[in-house]
C-alpha cells in the first residue's frame, strides 16, 4: 500500500531533526556518565570512564549510526510488507545455517524492549496526541498506533545500533543504552509536542479514538470484570440484561422456562430466525487471501450490510415469547457484535463468525447449559477457530487460507444440518482440531531439516560438556598456561565433539583428534629426559597438523588459530631445554593448596547447566543508578510464576507471542528436543524457523517478553468489550 504523501512529508521531516536530537542526547549522556559514582564498584566506574573517551572521540560516528539506524527502520515501518522480509531474512548466530536464540542474544532484546520501555512511558501523552495526527495523515478516521512509525522502539534499536558501533563490550553497549534512552525521553517529548503543534498550525486534524481492544501481551494484564470460567457467570450475564426478572407473583407464562428448556421455538420466531438466516447465507466466503483488505473502517465490519445479529435485534426480541429468550437474543446480539468489531479478527474470519449467529443463537435458546458453562461446544468451538486464524498475522499466509478453506466448507456443512445442537458443534470442533494437527503435522515435515541439526546441535552440546569435564580433570595437575589450559578444556573438547556427532566416534577423523588429544596431554607434562624430547620432536608436525585442522574445521578465525599455535610453541620450546635436576630426579607434586590456587587463576568457564540462568550477566541491572525503578525486579515475573517451570509447560502447536529480533511475533512451538534444551517454533513468514534455547525462553518469559498468544478466550474477550461498551451508555 503506498505511503501517503502528507504522511511521507511529515515523517521526512521529522527525521531531518534526528541529527539535533541525538547532539543534545549525547551532551545529556556524557554529563550523565561524568556524575560521580561512589557507589559503584571500581569496574563499573571504569566503564562510565571508558564511555566518555569512546563518546568524545567518535561522537560523529555515533550520531551517523543512530540517524541512519533510526531512518532505516521508520522507513522500514512504512512498508510493513518490506520490514516483515528483511526480518525475517536477518537473524543471529546460525547452526548450520539455522538461526539460534541463546540467552547471550535476547540479552539484546531484553535491553531494547525496556528502553522502548522506558520512553513509552516517558512520552506517554505526547505520543497518544501524534497517533491522532498521524492516523489523519494516513487517512484514517479513527486512531491507531499503528498510523505514527516514529515509535520509540525504533528510537530504542537506533541507540543500541549506535552504541555497538562505538563499543563492542555488550556492558558497556547496555550502560550507554540505559542512559541514552533516559536523557532522550524528556527530548523526545518535547519533539513530539512540537510537531503536534505544527500539524495542527498547517490545518491537520487530529482523529478520534474509539474503544480500543488490546492484543495479548500489550500492556499489563487486567484482571476480566466478569470471569467467563467462574460458575454462574454467563448465567448472571443473562439476567443482567434488558427484559427484568420475574417476580414470584408472575404468571406461569412470564416465568424464565426451567432448566430443562428444549422446546420448539415459536413460530414468529422461528421465522424471524430464518429469514436472518436466509441473509447471512449470502454474506461471501472466508478467503485467507482478502485479509489484507482488512485495512481502514471498512474492515471493522464483517461481510455486507447486515451481517450483524444486533441489526436485527428488534425483529427477534418482538417475535420471542418469554422474557429467558429476550435477555438471551440481548446477550447474544451484543456479544457477536463485539466479536464481529474485534480488530484482532482477521476480516475474513469475522464473515465466517457472522455466519455462526444463528445457528449459535439456536443452540442458546434451545441448550440452557450453553448459558451455564463457559466450555459449552459452541464457545469452544469459536475459540479454537479465533485462536487458530489469530496465530498467522500476515495477510495472504497460505496456512491462514488453507485453514479458512476448511472452516468456511464446514460451516457451509453445519448450517445444512437440520438440528443446531451441542452434538453438532462437538463434531465440528473436532475436525478443526484435526485441521489444525493436520498443519501442524505438515509444519513439522518441513522443518525436519531443522530438526535433524538442532538434534545433532543437542547431542554435540552433552557430550562437549562431558568432555571439557574430562579434559578438565586430566588438566588440573598440569602447569600451563591459561590460554592452553582454555584451549584443551574448551575449543579442543568442541573440536572432539563436533567430530563425534559429525563422523561417529569410530571414524578416522574422531581417532585421529583422539590421538591428538592424548599427545597434546603428554606434551604438557613432557618427563625431563632426553629420549621424551626426541618424541616430541618427531610428535610436533603430526600434532600440530592435527589441531590445525580441528581449528578449521570449528572455522574459528585465523588469528585466533595462531594465537593458540604460538602459545603451544612457547611452551614447547620451553620443554626442550634440560632442566635443573631436583635431589629426586623428578618434578615434585603440586600441593593440594597449589592445585586449587592454580585452578582460580586459570579457571575456564564452565558450560551452563543448571541455576539460575544469567544470574552472573555482565548485564547487572542493579548496579546500575540510571535504570528506572520500574526495570528493576521487585518479585517473580510473570504473576509469580517459576520461568523454568512455565517453559518446561510450553505444548507443541501452541501459539505463543515472543519478542524476538527486536520485534514482537507471533510463533508456534513445532519441537522440543528430547533434553528440552532446543525449542523449534514455526515463524510469521510460511517456512520460516526459530530455534531458541530453553534458558534464553526463561530469560524472556522473566522479562515479561514471553506469553502465550491468548490469556484468554475469544469469548472472554467478547465478554469485557461488550461490558466496556455498555459502560460507555451509562
Amino acid at each position: 500500500m503506498p505511503t501517503a504523501p502528507l504522511l511521507k512529508r511529515f515523517i521526512d521531516d521529522e527525521l531531518g531533526r534526528a541529527p539535533d536530537l541525538v547532539a543534545r542526547t549525547m551532551a545529556a549522556v556524557v554529563e550523565q556518565l561524568r556524575r560521580p559514582r561512589d557507589q559503584l564498584l571500581a569496574s563499573e566506574r571504569q566503564h562510565h570512564f571508558d564511555l566518555v573517551e569512546l563518546l568524545q572521540q567518535q561522537a560523529g560516528r555515533f550520531q551517523r549510526s543512530f540517524v541512519d539506524a533510526l531512518r532505516q527502520r521508520v522507513l522500514a515501518d512504512l512498508e510493513p510488507a518490506d520490514s516483515a522480509a528483511a526480518a525475517a531474512s536477518s537473524g543471529p548466530s546460525s547452526l548450520s545455517g539455522l538461526q539460534l536464540m541463546d540467552e547471550g542474544r535476547v540479552e539484546s532484546d531484553i535491553e531494547i524492549s525496556r528502553a522502548a520501555q522506558q520512553i513509552d512511558t516517558g512520552t506517554e501523552w505526547e505520543l497518544r496526541e501524534l497517533q491522532t495526527f498521524t492516523s489523519t495523515l494516513r487517512g484514517q478516521s479513527h486512531t491507531t498506533a499503528e498510523s505514527n512509525p516514529l515509535r520509540p522502539l525504533a528510537y530504542a534499536h537506533a541507540l543500541w545500533d549506535a552504541a555497538g558501533d562505538v563499543t563492542d563490550k555488550p556492558v558497556q553497549q547496555a550502560i550507554l543504552l540505559r542512559i541514552a534512552s533516559t536523557a532522550m525521553t524528556p527530548l523526545l517529548r518535547m519533539a513530539w509536542a512540537a510537531a503536534c503543534s505544527r500539524l495542527e498550525s498547517q490545518g491537520i486534524e487530529p482523529s478520534i479514538y474509539r474503544t480500543v481492544v488490546f492484543a495479548p501481551g500489550a500492556g499489563a494484564a487486567r484482571k476480566p470484570e466478569v470471569d467467563v470460567t467462574m460458575p454462574g457467570a454467563l448465567e448472571g450475564l443473562v439476567r443482567s440484561m434488558p427484559g427484568g426478572i420475574p417476580t414470584a407473583a408472575s404468571p406461569p407464562a412470564d416465568r424464565p422456562a426451567p432448566a430443562g428448556r428444549g422446546n420448539a421455538l415459536g413460530p414468529a420466531l422461528e421465522q424471524a430466525l430464518a429469514r436472518i438466516e436466509a441473509m447471512l447465507a449470502r454474506l461471501p466466503a472466508a478467503d485467507g487471501d482478502a485479509a489484507g483488505d482488512a485495512a481502514g473502517d471498512a474492515a471493522d465490519r464483517a461481510g455486507t450490510p447486515s451481517s450483524r445479529l444486533a441489526e436485527f435485534r428488534g425483529s427477534l426480541l418482538t417475535a420471542a415469547d418469554e422474557t429467558i429468550e429476550r435477555q438471551i437474543i440481548e446477550l447474544l446480539s451484543r456479544l457477536f457484535e463485539t466479536i464481529l468489531g474485534d480488530p484482532m479478527l482477521p476480516q475474513p474470519l469475522r464473515a465466517l463468525m457472522a455466519r455462526l449467529q444463528v445457528s449459535a443463537l439456536r443452540v442458546a435458546l434451545r441448550d440452557p447449559k450453553m448459558m451455564e458453562i463457559h466450555d459449552h461446544p459452541v464457545w469452544q468451538l469459536m475459540d479454537r477457530i479465533a485462536g487458530a486464524a489469530v496465530g498467522y498475522p500476515q495477510a495472504g499466509d497460505p496456512r491462514l487460507a488453507q485453514f479458512l478453506a476448511v472452516c468456511d466448507r464446514l460451516v457451509d456443512e453445519m448450517l445444512a444440518e437440520p438440528v443446531q445442537d451441542a452434538a453438532l458443534y462437538r463434531r465440528s470442533m473436532a475436525r478443526v482440531d484435526a485441521c489444525t494437527a493436520e498443519q501442524l503435522r505438515d509444519a513439522q515435515v518441513a522443518a525436519r531439516g531443522a530438526i535433524a541439526t538442532l538434534v545433532m546441535a543437542e547431542q554435540r552440546e552433552r557430550l562437549q560438556r562431558e568432555l571439557s569435564h574430562r579434559l578438565a580433570e586430566q588438566m588440573t595437575a598440569i602447569r600451563t598456561t591459561p590460554l592452553i589450559r582454555r584451549f584443551v578444556t574448551g575449543t579442543w573438547a568442541r573440536v572432539l565433539a563436533e567430530s563425534f556427532t559429525r563422523y561417529g566416534e569410530e571414524a578416522d577423523a574422531s581417532r585421529l583428534a583422539l590421538k591428538a588429544t592424548e599427545h597434546l596431554l603428554w606434551s604438557l607434562r613432557l618427563p625431563d629426559h632426553p629420549q621424551s624430547r626426541l618424541r616430541l620432536l618427531g610428535l610436533l608436525p603430526d600434532l600440530l597438523k592435527q589441531l590445525r585442522a580441528g581449528m578449521e574445521m570449528l572455522e574459528l578465525p585465523a588469528d585466533e588459530q595462531q594465537t593458540v599455535l604460538d602459545a603451544l610453541v612457547e611452551v614447547h620450546s620451553e620443554a626442550m631445554k634440560p632442566r635443573a635436576r631436583t635431589g629426586t630426579g623428578a618434578e615434585p607434586e603440586p600441593t593440594p593448596e597449589e592445585i586449587v590456587r592454580r585452578m582460580r587463576d586459570e579457571s575456564v568457564e564452565p558450560m551452563p547447566e543448571t541455576g539460575t540462568p544469567f544470574s552472573d550477566s555482565l548485564i547487572d541491572l542493579g548496579s546500575m543508578d540510571t535504570v528506572p525503578a520500574e526495570w528493576l525486579p521487585s518479585g517473580p515475573a510473570s504473576g509469580g510464576d517459576d520461568a523454568a517451570t512455565w517453559v518446561h509447560a510450553m505444548a507443541v502447536g501452541r501459539h505463543y507471542r515472543m519478542f524476538l529480533l527486536g520485534r514482537w511475533s507471533h510463533l508456534q512451538l513445532l519441537w522440543r528436543s528430547d533434553g528440552g534444551q532446543l525449542l523449534l517454533f514455526a515463524g510469521e513468514q510460511p517456512g520460516s524457523t526459530h530455534s531458541v534455547t530453553s534458558r534464553a525462553l526463561e530469560r524472556l518469559r522473566t522479562a515479561d517478553l514471553l506469553i502465550p498468544l491468548a490469556d484468554y478466550s475469544l469469548v472472554q474477550r467478547a465478554v469485557d468489550g461488550m461490558l466496556r461498551s455498555l459502560a460507555t451508555l451509562r
